[in-house]
């Protein structure tokens, strides 16, 4: 077995293992080089399911092509005049005396507040990318984490702006489904519709096992094991590889099925406690209780029962699950949770006795 830990279950670092996304990640690239017309594209899974690598793993790309210009922005107030300031240093000629007094911002005191936009940062921000454009090169934007707030929204206009003078823009955001929705939905912002939708899919069980394999002596029993206890689910896969690996190292061990039980309550907890408390704590009380309610109820006629609802209410808070990808339909009427250990961790939320206790 080789000496260095091969997985990372941080958030938001690109992993040495990362499966099955280069090929999405190259034809995303290859749309945004071939395409002759602005495009902004959604990026959007669960929390864990390395939507924010996969941003990463785009961003390396256009580094290396000398005609990109790439951007990263953050979703907070004063976007646009961050976004002016990165590109006017990267351009690297001033357009006009408009841009005096933005260097002059950029270098002055917090005071001048950096979550405000400055004066006519639209003209700056066109003068810009007609730059830009006359160069024959074009921007790439990268948006962790968005959402329906003002910031967004002030970018999403101003972009749409551009994109109907067909400068060569393109936006590449990351978000929660229903985040995502939130956006799409507001009567402003419905231009977003025709975004393109990037959806992180659980991996492949067969490239599960395969990377278990080649870190895990080969042991496919193992292997195969830790697979079924991912589900797919990205951020379980490094999760579980990191403790194991650090496991055998620790205790001088070869892998086996009985060394690896034993790491089988760290991991639970940990899965838990890093992805599973935090995504509960963002739903409404309602989503809570819908969620409780289909461990063990999980067919519509009998969650409406238990919930004491109508088939209208309970419904519409089936599809905000469906909307998060936590549950999947799996037969007439019945649906599932998504991720691994999901069930065992909202029956904690009801037990009084456990840390994860999450009373309603």
């Amino acid at each position: 077995m080789q000496t260095k830990n091969p997985f990372n279950p941080t958030f938001g670092d690109v992993p040495n293992i990362f499966l099955d996304k280069q090929k999405q990640v190259d034809e995303l690239i290859q749309t945004i080089q071939t395409s002759d017309f602005a495009r902004s594209f959604f990026i959007t899974g669960v929390r864990g399911s390395r939507k924010t690598s996969f941003l990463t793993k785009i961003s390396e790309q256009p580094q290396d092509d000398p005609n990109c210009y790439l951007i990263d922005l953050i979703n907070e107030n004063g976007i646009l005049t961050t976004l002016v300031r990165k590109l006017y240093h990267q351009n690297g000629s001033k357009l006009s005396e408009l841009f005096d007094s933005l260097n002059s911002i950029s270098i002055g005191s917090v005071a001048i507040e950096r979550e405000k936009e400055i004066p006519n940062i639209e003209i700056m921000l066109e003068e810009l990318i007609q730059s830009v454009a006359t160069k024959n090169k074009y921007v790439v934007i990268t948006i962790d984490e968005v959402s329906n707030s003002k910031a967004i929204q002030s970018f999403a206009k101003e972009f749409n702006a551009l994109k109907r003078k067909k400068y060569p823009i393109y936006v590449i955001m990351t978000g929660l489904p229903d985040l995502i929705l939130d956006i799409q939905n507001d009567d402003k912002l419905t231009f977003l519709f025709r975004s393109g939708k990037i959806e992180m899919q659980p991996l492949s069980t067969q490239d599960i096992v395969f990377a278990y394999q080649n870190v895990f002596d080969n042991n496919f029993e193992v292997a195969n094991q830790m697979a079924k206890w991912t589900r797919g689910y990205s951020y379980a896969f490094q999760l579980q590889g990191y403790i194991y690996f650090n496991y055998l190292q620790s205790k001088q061990l070869s892998p086996s099925v009985e060394s690896l039980n034993e790491i089988f309550k760290q991991y639970q907890t940990m899965l838990f406690n890093n992805a599973y408390l935090k995504s509960f704590s963002g739903l409404s009380d309602t989503d809570r209780k819908y969620l409780s309610t289909i461990a063990d109820h999980p067919i519509f006629k009998d969650t409406v029962k238990v919930m004491g609802k109508s088939g209208s209410y309970v419904s519409q808070y089936r599809r905000r699950m469906l909307e998060r990808h936590l549950i999947i339909p799996v037969n007439h009427g019945e649906v599932a949770y998504t991720l691994p250990l999901f069930k065992e961790f909202i029956k904690e939320t009801q037990n009084p006795d456990s840390e994860f206790y999450w009373p309603m």
